[in-house]
């Protein structure tokens, strides 16, 4: 009788917890509530008219990274039936703080349907769910996420696909990474024995300020040997010494880099990501647009 008694209260927990979080959900992601314009704000309001799942995920971490002197990298076994684009973020419910975070998903949906993981890579930040992942998250603890967004990369097959030329700012590499590894999983790099289904090519060109905050360095200088990927860095503030033996360039990411990543795709039949802060957007989309790629070929999004 007591056991049955427990079994009941566990039950009626659980369907309590879900209900508290779904009744968070609808709090702060109706596009008509009035929000503050503070910081704390700026994943919900700025996302509140984007597509979201409606399923609502536990998570556990299972590894914490310090991938660079600002980021680090949450790996998370994620439970139930969560899946999502690559591409798309994560609303991030976390236990004791009422702030909810956003946070892309670097990693592929491959590694999701084949062993429930997702990588997190979270830059420092004051705003609480950032500082929470740097300065109170361990091994063990569980968090609610649901995945979402408008910008991302699903061809049904590769057959289907164009060819990929990403452009990443900073941390905006996040989703980019999520594609390209996703952009691998479908065109392996072999093509049909017929030769109606060439093997499609990616390009990515990867700007940060500092060598340091180059992230996912080892995974890229891999994937750079593959022969239909072409991968490029970029670093904003570099010294002399700092050149030594890095297979960088010590500049922006200029008009004529993506003419020469465009000759290894066919311009017509690519489609653009862009991602990182706003004014990089801008630059980069002129640049495309200049190029004689069509607007309609350039997918980029603005929430951050």
């Amino acid at each position: 009788m007591v056991l049955k008694v427990f079994d009941n209260l566990q039950q009626v927990c659980k369907i309590f917890s879900s209900l508290l979080i779904q009744y968070k959900l609808k709090r702060f992601t109706n596009p008509c509530r009035k929000m503050s314009v503070g910081r704390e704000s700026d994943h919900i309001s700025r996302t509140a008219g984007c597509r979201r799942e409606e399923e609502v995920s536990t998570a556990e971490v299972v590894e914490i990274q310090r991938i660079s002197g600002t980021v680090r990298l949450l790996k998370l076994y994620v439970y139930d039936s969560f899946t999502f684009k690559a591409g798309q973020w994560v609303d991030m419910f976390i236990p004791g703080i009422s702030v909810i975070g956003g946070f892309s998903i670097c990693s592929s949906p491959h590694l999701l349907a084949t062993e429930r993981i997702i990588h997190l890579a979270v830059k420092f930040a004051d705003h609480p769910p950032a500082y929470w992942v740097h300065k109170k998250c361990k091994v063990g603890d569980k968090v609610q996420l649901r995945a979402g967004g408008d910008f991302y990369y699903d061809p049904p097959d590769a057959a289907s696909g164009q060819d990929l030329l990403l452009l990443a700012g900073g941390v905006g590499i996040n989703p980019l990474f999520s594609m390209l590894q996703h952009f691998l999983h479908i065109n392996p790099g072999q093509s049909s024995p017929s030769g109606d289904n060439p093997s499609r090519k990616a390009a990515l060109l990867y700007s940060a300020q500092t060598p340091e905050e180059l992230i996912f360095k080892d995974d890229l200088l891999k994937l750079s040997e593959k022969k239909h990927v072409f991968i490029k860095k970029f670093i904003t503030r570099c010294g002399p010494q700092e050149m030594k033996g890095n297979a960088f360039s010590a500049s922006r990411i200029q008009l004529e880099d993506i003419k020469t990543a465009l000759i290894q795709l066919d311009k017509q039949k690519s489609d653009v990501y862009i991602c990182g802060p706003y004014p990089f957007i801008q630059t980069m989309e002129e640049y495309c647009v200049k190029l004689g790629i069509n607007n309609r070929q350039i997918h980029f999004e603005k929430w951050w």
